[in-house]
């Protein structure tokens, strides 16, 4: 349990150095599944003289506990920061844990080799699902238990307590281990000698890691499209990843007398057609959106997964080459999310990964299994070969759907960066053809071409317009860049720094919109973290701002330690005596004004909202704008546009997020 409750936790403590960027997760978890290699393949070399040693490796970690990954968040971005971080911190605590697993079950596998010489029937690989079993519970509890009410530095010192009692437990686990029996089975009598199983051919050995690879591809491919929308937070992590570990404990868990294993047969027969329905959605288009599509997704890796681990369980080896085939497992599953979280960003623009992961373990398991399925071809039931080919038909004719949308709708181009995959489409109207730039379900900022009026949630009609209109800042600091439409507001005198995290948005919002360059103020565009940068500023004493504008939020992957109440506290700290904070919190699976009404009581500052979701304009978009500021007369005149107070928004017992506690699940809209 400690292994799988410390992956979520050094995700969250990671996420707010890198902006909450989208890769962090992947990047972890590629990490960690690195360090179970490792940690296999100490066991699997150590195996012989495993013991002692292995205690004293157990200390060890001690030396860097209380976990945490260093760093005040002003270093640099990107995979190799996250790698680096993880390995001086966190790695060498993962890495023993991982080997506890392998090393009980060897300790297992050498009490079987005797009790199989004295006639008792015993299996070490049930520890695996044991094993799998803990970590499913541990993630569970944490998605669930741990982050709503504890903060982190609880987390990190109760963890702690947990690694030292593990210590306590490993050497009464080694004291109770039985005597080793003679080595020679020339001391055994000869009834009871053991002839050594034959090694794996290589064969084998690439069967099982393309499985392994195959299927951690398709975990990480699943959760990036999830996080992709619902946001880059623990809750979001947690449910792929309990999902492939549920797979793991069914598969390897002792099967029934004359099954392969407890994977139902169903799922082992059906997980083609149910991954048939997985790319349909894939695809893209009208397909129901948010919870469904996660649903769905979620529902073909339980499929993909357990299909899959019970075909490695049917074809494991003898437990003499117990260590090989886990390390073996681990290199695959280390090969597949290496190739999610390093070479997917560096070659693809979209999330093809997900569809070639599923080709990949198709490929695979065709493969191993071609002989029966030969023999299936030629006298199975046909019934199953017609709900493919159905299947294929209705993916091919959604498809070819899509490309007659995009002959409307063009594609101008697509990035994918560290923080997320965006798209800039152009789209022909009657009244002229329009620019989006688009992450994955979200709209982050559109423009009509040949006028700048802001659009969308930026819509002089809208709560941007009204706080624009009302208060009439000359110097204006805006958190998320988008398309720039903030910029369209901006008349003679006036002026907006812009703080964005990810410079591919920067490339894009100047390369295909105009609001940057044709606004009649000054823009300035700061890359960079907002919140280390307005730190900076704050320490520099550089001039303060009139109004605030934070919209990180518009996307529905929220950077969360940008609401917490040290965040707010620092907004308000840069705007002047009678300054706003502007907060544009739309989202379709938050709902962050609960949380902003209380971290707002608790500072004591006045607080307004507007929530756009009736008639609206042409191509104005339903939001949310929720107004901060030191005093109540300061807002008055939005009170005179129609705001309305946070009061009777959410739950009333709602509480505030802070550095060291974030609730996404209390925010979440079910």
């Amino acid at each position: 349990m400690l292994l799988f409750t410390l992956e979520p936790l050094t995700g969250r403590l990671l996420l707010p150095h890198f902006g909450g960027a989208f890769h962090v997760w992947t990047t972890s978890l590629m990490f960690f599944q690195g360090a179970l290699f490792l940690a296999y393949l100490y066991a699997h070399l150590l195996a012989d003289r495993l013991g002692k040693y292995h205690l004293l490796v157990v200390l060890l970690p001690l030396l860097l506990l209380p976990p945490g990954v260093g760093g005040d968040g002003s270093g640099g971005a990107g995979l190799l920061a996250v790698v680096t971080r993880l390995t001086l911190h966190i790695g060498l605590p993962f890495t023993v844990l991982a080997s506890t697993a392998i090393v009980a079950q060897r300790w297992v596998a050498t009490t079987w080799t005797s009790d199989v010489a004295a006639g008792e029937q015993a299996t070490p690989y049930g520890l695996y699902a044991v094993s799998n079993a803990g970590s499913l519970g541990a993630l569970l509890a944490y998605a669930l238990v741990v982050e709503p009410l504890l903060g982190v530095q609880a987390q990190r010192w109760i963890w702690t307590s947990g690694y030292v009692l593990y210590v306590v437990l490993a050497v009464l686990a080694w004291r109770a281990r039985a005597p080793e029996r003679p080595k020679s089975a020339d001391h055994l009598p000869e009834p009871t000698r053991q002839e050594a199983a034959p090694a794996p051919a290589a064969r084998r050995l690439l069967y099982w890691g393309a499985l392994s690879a195959s299927t951690s591809a398709f975990l990480m491919a699943v959760t990036n499209s999830i996080a992709l929308d619902a946001g880059n937070v623990p809750l979001v992590w947690v449910v792929p990843l309990a999902i492939y570990l549920a797979s793991f404990v069914v598969a390897f868990a002792t099967p029934m007398q004359g099954e392969e294993s407890r994977v139902p047969g169903l799922v082992r027969r059906l997980w083609p057609h149910v991954a048939a329905v997985g790319l349909f959605f894939y695809s893209g288009g009208d397909t129901g959106g948010g919870w469904f599509s996660a649903a769905v997704h979620l529902a073909v890796l339980a499929f993909v997964s357990g299909a899959a681990h019970a075909e490695i369980y049917r074809d494991r080896p003898d437990v003499t080459h117990l260590t090989t085939f886990y390390l073996v497992i681990a290199l695959g599953g280390w090969i597949g999310g290496a190739a999610v979280a390093v070479l997917a960003p560096s070659v693809f623009s979209g999330l093809f990964e997900y569809p070639l992961a599923l080709c990949a373990l198709t490929v695979t398991m065709v493969a191993g299994r071609w002989a029966e399925l030969k023999t299936w071809l030629t006298r199975g039931p046909k019934f199953a070969l017609l709900v493919s080919a159905a299947l294929l038909v209705v993916i091919v004719v959604k498809v070819g759907a899509g490309a007659s949308e995009q002959d409307r709708s063009q594609t101008l181009e697509v990035r994918r960066s560290f923080y997320g995959i965006y798209q800039v489409t152009r789209t022909a109207r009657g009244q002229g053809a329009v620019r989006d730039l688009v992450s994955g379900n979200t709209r982050h900022g559109r423009q009509r071409e040949g006028d700048d009026t802001p659009l969308s949630y930026y819509h002089p009609d809208g709560p941007l317009g009204d706080a624009l209109s009302a208060f009439h800042p000359t110097r204006i600091g805006a958190v998320g860049l988008g398309v720039g439409a903030a910029a369209g507001h901006l008349t003679a005198g006036q002026s907006m720094r812009f703080f964005e995290i990810d410079p591919v948005v920067v490339q894009l919002a100047r390369a295909h919109f105009t609001y940057l360059g044709d606004t009649e103020g000054e823009v300035e565009v700061v890359v960079g973290d907002a919140r280390v940068r307005l730190e900076m500023e704050q320490a520099a004493q550089e001039p303060l701002y009139d109004l605030l504008l934070i919209d990180a939020f518009a996307g529905d992957a929220i950077p969360a330690h940008l609401l917490t109440v040290e965040a707010l506290r620092l907004y308000m700290d840069r705007v002047v005596d009678d300054g706003v904070v502007l907060l544009h919190v739309s989202n379709r699976y938050y709902d962050l004004r609960p949380v902003l009404r209380a971290a707002a009581s608790g500072l004591g500052f006045a607080s307004l909202q507007r929530a756009d979701t009736g008639q609206l304009a042409l191509d104005q978009d339903p939001s949310q704008y929720v107004a901060l500021a030191r005093r109540e007369p300061t807002l008055a005149p939005l009170v005179a546009k129609g705001w309305s107070s946070l009061e009777a928004v959410g739950h009333p017992n709602a509480r505030a997020w802070t550095d060291d506690h974030i609730n996404t699940l209390s925010a979440l809209i079910w």
